[in-house]
């Protein structure tokens, strides 16, 4: 198995920075082994705060950006200020910023150029808000297929290789209902096929896809062994240090 790519979206849940770094001090040490890693996104604004701790258990990344350059522009945090503040990827694309159209597949596009020109990993979350009914059934697979390739419209061949796929279904975020990962082995596949379309075997085969929704201990590993993926993202859960040791354990551990 790769080096499994395991990421904690905290989104607004840190309070305050005490509470951050005990959390994470107690993951480390809930950890079976010292050599296991992990990502953790957080607010823009901590980002150099949680840098110069120099944690070696986890990388640190963004949420979000703007695409402005230098300039007048108050409150934007663009590339160049998260990439001095030490940010290791971003997160882009996903459902609470794409909700009621906060952000458009154009825009969302434009800021993974960006990201990538200035080689700044990205993770670009795509998924389908729900799959129908039993008597109007969607063509959730086409659906996907459109969000992956609109999202990726403004992309040269040459920028995937820093580029991360991540699956979550809208509908098993926050939920009880985690995807199956047989149904998630059937995404994992349209997106390699459709990335193989779009920029070559050779370019397409660096990209790396993960799952995300309502992950937890007892699930996680199964998106990897079953649905074939790459690692994990992981929201609310990974807040509960218990909860996400046992994911990062339960990951790497050997059959």
């Amino acid at each position: 198995m790769n080096t499994p790519i395991i990421i904690s979206n905290t989104k607004s849940y840190i309070t305050n920075l005490k509470s951050f770094y005990n959390l994470h001090e107690s993951v480390w040490n809930k950890l079976d082994k010292e050599k296991y890693r992990y990502f953790v996104a957080i607010p823009s604004s901590l980002i150099s705060l949680v840098k110069k701790e120099e944690f070696v258990a986890f990388g640190v990344g963004a949420q979000n950006l703007e695409t402005s350059e230098e300039g007048a522009h108050t409150g934007s945090n663009n590339v160049h200020n998260l990439l001095s503040a030490g940010a290791e990827f971003i997160i882009l694309g996903h459902s609470e910023i794409r909700a009621n159209n906060i952000e458009t597949s154009d825009i969302i596009s434009h800021k993974v150029h960006v990201a990538l020109s200035n080689k700044l990993k990205v993770v670009l979350c795509v998924g389908e808000t729900d799959r129908g009914d039993a008597d109007a059934p969607r063509d959730y697979l086409e659906d996907i297929k459109k969000m992956l390739k609109d999202s990726l419209r403004s992309v040269d061949k040459k920028l995937v290789e820093n580029l991360i796929i991540a699956y979550e279904p809208v509908w098993a975020i926050g939920s009880a209902n985690a995807a199956n990962p047989l149904l998630v082995l059937e995404v994992c596949i349209t997106i390699r096929r459709l990335l193989s379309q779009m920029y070559g075997l050779d370019n397409a085969k660096h990209v790396r896809i993960i799952y995300g929704g309502s992950v937890d201990a007892s699930n996680a590993r199964d998106y990897i062994v079953h649905g074939s993926c790459d690692g994990v993202l992981v929201g609310k859960a990974s807040m509960d240090a218990e909860e996400f040791s046992g994911i990062i354990n339960n990951i790497y551990k050997e059959d």
